[in-house]
């Protein structure tokens, strides 16, 4: 296994914990139907330029159109649900919660990928279904309700499955003609969506934490999709989702978000979750 899979990695946590600051400001703004709406005229850009500048034009067979299209069909609708729940949620729990579906994606790849788990790995299991249990509580009296859990453990559902086929994906076809499927699959879900949800043309207008929020969302994935190239999608996967200290840290000291002890202590384990899930 090639280790060119860690700066790329890298560089993926820095623009996910990052772009998900940005995130909250930009969905306040414009709810998660406009976000979801530039985030499809962005990546059509980013994704589709990159795959017609550098992508390898090769002629794809069924089997492997439908691994792509349903990889990518998973991660969208993941992306409505994690929208949905920002909205109604500081993005420091809500990022953290959907950080861990690499539990779902370790367990998927030692069954259908044949990934060895060792005994730290499910400790590590463990250690990430306790944090989202205590993330899930709320002391304040008045409380964002439930329906931001739901959502959030949906996304965690739909980019753990995702994250197990993108890897079957990339490797049949590669991670930039992965990304120019996605650019197509994408926007033809998530532009209905904002049709239902809103479809007023106002959902178009210029917000800059929205835009550097998705542009750094789709340069994280790219990278993302070409770590996974090089390594185990178990190990890039958990290791890609240590995200979650970047942006507590920054949710701390630039939008001066309240966090309880609990949160902390939630965010602690399900991040030593993913770190042993990424070392052992």
């Amino acid at each position: 296994m090639s280790f060119m899979w860690v700066p790329l990695v890298t560089l993926t946590v820095f623009l996910y914990g990052a772009g998900q600051i940005f995130t909250k400001k930009g969905t306040s703004r414009l709810g998660s139907g406009g976000m979801l709406l530039l985030l499809s005229i962005t990546m059509v850009i980013i994704y589709g330029g990159t795959w017609i500048l550098f992508g390898v034009k090769i002629p794809l067979h069924a089997h492997e159109l439908i691994y792509c299209v349903c990889a990518a069909s998973l991660s969208s609708i993941g992306y409505i649900f994690f929208y949905e729940a920002v909205e109604r949620q500081k993005i420091s729990i809500v990022g953290v919660v959907t950080a861990s579906y690499p539990l779902i994606t370790v367990i998927l790849a030692v069954h259908v990928l044949h990934e060895p788990l060792t005994t730290i790995q499910i400790a590590a299991v463990i250690l990430i279904i306790a944090g989202v249990s205590l993330l899930s509580y709320e002391p304040q009296k008045e409380t964002p309700g439930h329906t931001w859990l739901l959502m959030a453990t949906l996304c965690f559902i739909m980019w753990g499955l995702s994250s197990l086929v993108a890897k079957i994906s990339i490797t049949l076809t590669g991670p930039l003609t992965y990304a120019g499927i996605y650019a197509v699959v994408g926007p033809t879900i998530w532009i209905p969506y904002w049709w239902l949800k809103s479809g007023r043309l106002h959902s178009l207008s210029f917000d800059s934490n929205a835009e550097i929020s998705v542009i750094f969302f789709c340069f994280g994935s790219l990278l993302f999709y070409a770590a996974i190239s090089y390594g185990y999608v178990s190990i890039v996967t958990a290791f890609s989702n240590l995200y979650p200290f970047v942006t507590l840290v920054l949710a701390r000291f630039l939008m001066s978000e309240l966090l309880y002890p609990h949160h902390y202590c939630a965010a602690v384990l399900t991040l030593l979750g993913i770190v042993f899930l990424a070392l052992f």
